[in-house]
């Protein structure tokens, strides 16, 4: 499994959380407790909104060693950005460049998203769900599956809509369904959804809630959910997402709005 970073507000107050990830990734105790290694090296990748663009980046590198890409994103958190970053340890699907998150998908009801999740899911409950061909889809992982899914049944990114899609989804999980969504709609509207779920199998392990966990961070500058070792090397004044949380974000011109829902 993977560590995750969804981050909006001004760069300067993301920097830190993003060096947070990059360091998580490379040294993470919470993964090695649990027997898995200590390391997150099967790719990585990032989206980027500022200033009316927009960068989609993917790497086979981990993220720990790709140095010039990372020169780069830090160069750009300037100003007012919103960031999701994804660092990969494979659980499903071959170890490719195709299932390095996140992935792009252009809905046929006229919106862009990008998509990542930390966890495992059904795939095969998916594709079921989606009405997918479990031959095609053979070597891609749960995560691109789910995606697919969102093509076919989300009709709009609005809350009330997203909600029942993403609780068909949370059904499927097989321990974490912590995600993060970013719309871009065609008049230039951009919209967040993240979830925290774990099953109850999961938080009954105190080793896995530990890696599990989504932390919080808001204030006037910044609205953030970061995996669990964010706080080992960036310590400040997070929150624990309860179980079962979504967050539903609205990002404006400079500002955003915050709506937490139960998934």
């Amino acid at each position: 499994m993977c560590r995750i970073l969804f981050a909006t507000g001004e760069g300067e107050e993301i920097a830190p959380l993003f060096d947070a990830i990059v360091k998580s990734s490379e040294n993470d105790p919470y993964k090695e407790k649990r027997g898995r290694g200590r390391q997150h090296r099967d790719g990585w990748g990032y989206t980027l909104i500022r200033s009316g663009g927009v960068r989609h980046y993917r790497s086979m590198k981990p993220i720990f060693e790709d140095d010039r890409a990372l020169e780069l994103l830090r160069g750009e958190l300037d100003g007012f950005v919103t960031l999701m970053v994804h660092a990969r340890a494979a659980s499903q699907g071959v170890k490719s460049l195709f299932n390095v998150q996140p992935f792009a998908f252009s809905s046929r009801h006229g919106f862009t998203f990008w998509l990542l999740h930390n966890g495992d899911l059904d795939k095969s409950r998916v594709m079921e769900l989606a009405e997918l061909n479990g031959e095609e889809l053979e070597n891609v992982s749960d995560t691109y599956t789910f995606g697919v899914y969102l093509c076919r049944r989300l009709q709009d990114p609005g809350l009330e809509t997203l909600l029942p899609h993403y609780r068909a989804m949370k059904e499927t999980a097989r321990s974490l369904f912590n995600t993060v969504t970013l719309f871009h709609l065609p008049d230039g509207d951009v919209r967040a959804f993240i979830t925290a779920s774990m099953t109850e199998d999961y938080t009954g392990n105190p080793l896995n809630y530990d890696y599990g966990k989504l932390l919080v961070l808001k204030n006037e500058k910044l609205f953030a959910v970061a995996s669990s070792t964010a706080e080992l090397y960036y310590p400040t004044g997070y929150e624990v997402a309860p179980n079962d949380t979504a967050f539903y974000v609205r990002i404006g011109t400079g500002s955003f709005e915050v709506k937490r829902v139960h998934l």
